[in-house]
Protein backbone atom coordinates (compact mmCIF):
# COMPACT_ATOMS: atom_id res chain seq x y z
CA UNK A 1 0.00 0.00 0.00
CA UNK A 2 2.71 2.59 0.78
CA UNK A 3 4.36 1.72 -2.54
CA UNK A 4 1.24 2.84 -4.44
CA UNK A 5 1.19 6.15 -2.53
CA UNK A 6 4.84 6.76 -3.37
CA UNK A 7 4.15 6.06 -7.06
CA UNK A 8 1.19 8.44 -7.04
CA UNK A 9 3.29 11.19 -5.46
CA UNK A 10 6.03 10.49 -7.98
CA UNK A 11 3.53 10.83 -10.85
CA UNK A 12 2.22 14.08 -9.40
CA UNK A 13 5.72 15.53 -9.09
CA UNK A 14 6.77 14.43 -12.59
CA UNK A 15 3.60 15.80 -14.20
CA UNK A 16 3.91 19.07 -12.26
CA UNK A 17 7.53 19.50 -13.32
CA UNK A 18 6.61 18.66 -16.90
CA UNK A 19 3.92 21.35 -16.93
CA UNK A 20 6.28 23.89 -15.38
CA UNK A 21 8.93 23.16 -18.00
CA UNK A 22 6.39 23.28 -20.83
CA UNK A 23 4.80 26.58 -19.83
CA UNK A 24 7.99 28.35 -18.73
CA UNK A 25 10.54 27.09 -21.26
CA UNK A 26 8.97 25.36 -24.27
CA UNK A 27 6.01 27.71 -24.86
CA UNK A 28 8.02 30.96 -24.83
CA UNK A 29 10.56 29.37 -27.17
CA UNK A 30 7.81 28.32 -29.60
CA UNK A 31 6.20 31.76 -29.43
CA UNK A 32 9.52 33.39 -30.28
CA UNK A 33 9.71 31.26 -33.46
CA UNK A 34 6.19 32.08 -34.65
CA UNK A 35 5.88 35.22 -36.78
CA UNK A 36 2.09 35.21 -36.54
CA UNK A 37 2.22 35.08 -32.76
CA UNK A 38 4.69 37.95 -32.68
CA UNK A 39 2.33 39.94 -34.92
CA UNK A 40 -0.59 39.13 -32.59
CA UNK A 41 1.37 40.35 -29.58
CA UNK A 42 2.45 43.52 -31.44
CA UNK A 43 -1.15 44.35 -32.39
CA UNK A 44 -2.26 43.85 -28.79
CA UNK A 45 0.52 46.12 -27.58
CA UNK A 46 -0.26 48.80 -30.19
CA UNK A 47 -4.01 48.85 -29.53
CA UNK A 48 -3.79 48.42 -25.79
CA UNK A 49 -6.19 45.47 -25.93
CA UNK A 50 -5.59 42.55 -23.66
CA UNK A 51 -7.01 39.19 -24.61
CA UNK A 52 -7.61 38.31 -20.97
CA UNK A 53 -9.85 41.33 -20.52
CA UNK A 54 -12.28 39.97 -23.08
CA UNK A 55 -13.42 37.40 -20.55
CA UNK A 56 -14.50 40.00 -18.00
CA UNK A 57 -17.86 41.68 -18.39
CA UNK A 58 -16.94 44.84 -16.49
CA UNK A 59 -14.80 46.01 -19.42
CA UNK A 60 -16.73 48.58 -21.54
CA UNK A 61 -15.77 46.95 -24.85
CA UNK A 62 -17.04 43.60 -23.63
CA UNK A 63 -20.25 45.12 -22.34
CA UNK A 64 -20.90 46.76 -25.72
CA UNK A 65 -20.15 43.54 -27.55
CA UNK A 66 -22.47 41.60 -25.27
CA UNK A 67 -25.27 44.12 -25.81
CA UNK A 68 -24.86 43.93 -29.60
CA UNK A 69 -24.78 40.14 -29.56
CA UNK A 70 -27.89 39.97 -27.37
CA UNK A 71 -29.79 42.37 -29.64
CA UNK A 72 -28.71 40.43 -32.75
CA UNK A 73 -29.85 37.14 -31.23
CA UNK A 74 -33.18 38.64 -30.13
CA UNK A 75 -33.75 40.12 -33.59
CA UNK A 76 -32.89 36.80 -35.24
CA UNK A 77 -35.23 34.91 -32.93
CA UNK A 78 -38.06 37.40 -33.54
CA UNK A 79 -37.53 37.14 -37.31
CA UNK A 80 -37.61 33.37 -37.10
CA UNK A 81 -40.78 33.37 -35.01
CA UNK A 82 -42.48 35.76 -37.46
CA UNK A 83 -41.72 33.41 -40.37
CA UNK A 84 -43.56 30.52 -38.70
Amino acid sequence: MPNIKIRNWYKLIVISLGLIVFFNIVSPFLFSLSESWQRFIAVQDDTGATSGALYYTDVPITQDAEAHIRSAVKAGMAERQNKH
